[in-house]
């Protein structure tokens, strides 16, 4: 996981550094509703939970219709279990840092690339005994503090504003180590969103 952390890191100064020799910056200040869940080897039938997203993109012009774009989010995710016998929820917050390649064609964007995002905060919860998460991969922890995977965001820019809905897909393992055996639970997020932006050449 290390590793898979680094090269997206150098990625993104990579991208990073190649815009900033072609352009200024578009920046993106971005807020909305996450509709999250677990996917994978989850007993009990899961249903989507509303949490938030809140966070800045910065965004290099590369070509005319071309841009990359990287940015840090604090992200919410998780599920919760609505059910007469077992009533629960776990929200897990992770500060994220998505990459991107953009393409923009008459207001109209499509933006793809990957996401790492780090464990920070959060609360799960088990009828009405509520307590804060704990991130690690021990056997008392209760998420892994690493979550990767890949994004696809869709939207419309109209005046300085920008209407977006977005998908990311996580590829990480969020059990923690000690406690997954076989099983795999990954994260899933489908986001809408509205943004400001400032700057960019025109």
């Amino acid at each position: 996981m290390k590793k898979i952390s680094c090269y997206l890191y150098a990625i993104a100064l990579a991208f990073l550094a190649v815009g900033t020799a072609m352009a200024q910056p578009k920046v993106i200040i971005k807020a909305g509703l996450n509709l999250a869940n677990f996917t994978g080897d989850i007993e009990d039938d899961t249903k989507l939970l509303p949490t938030f997203l809140v966070g800045g993109q910065a965004e290099f012009d590369l070509a005319e219709n071309l841009a990359v774009g990287a940015g840090l989010q604090l992200s919410g995710k998780g599920f919760k279990v609505d059910d007469p016998n077992f009533d629960a929820k776990i929200n897990p917050l992770y500060l994220q840092v998505p990459v991107q390649i953009i393409y923009r064609n008459s207001g109209f964007f499509v933006g793809a690339g990957p996401f790492i995002g780090f464990g920070i905060a959060g609360k799960r919860k088990v009828f009405d005994e509520s307590e804060s998460i704990a991130f690690g991969n021990g056997e008392e922890d209760d998420v892994a503090p690493l979550d990767y995977g890949a994004g696809l965001e869709l939207g419309y820019e109209f005046m300085s504003f920008r209407a977006t809905a977005a998908y990311n897909v996580g590829l990480a393992n969020v059990i923690p180590s000690d406690q997954r055996g076989d099983a795999s639970v990954k994260t899933s997020v489908i986001g809408i969103a509205l943004a400001y932006i400032f700057g960019g050449s025109e």
